[in-house]
């Protein structure tokens, strides 16, 4: 694998962010999955994280980014439920 390969993968990384109702960051997970996959580990973050109320699918920014752009996929604790009934 060449450098710019290895730069490439990093700069695309997903990160999961579980968001409580006031739109604090709850947890903040690194993804080192596909958007298919980095969607199940965010709805199972919604299952784990009693107080998270919405996970949201960014691109890896800073460790210590609040990631206020417009996330690509943000999934709630209803959409959630909704899948299992």
């Amino acid at each position: 694998m060449t450098e710019q390969n290895r730069n490439d993968q990093r700069s695309t990384r997903l990160v999961v962010i579980a968001r409580d109702a006031s739109g604090q960051i709850v947890t903040r997970i690194s993804s080192c999955y596909k958007l298919a996959g980095a969607m199940r580990t965010a709805r199972s973050v919604l299952c784990l994280k009693p107080e998270a109320v919405r996970a949201e699918l960014h691109y890896q920014e800073d460790p210590m980014s609040i990631y206020s752009g417009k996330p690509l996929v943000t999934i709630s604790i209803d959409d959630v439920f909704l899948v299992h009934r």
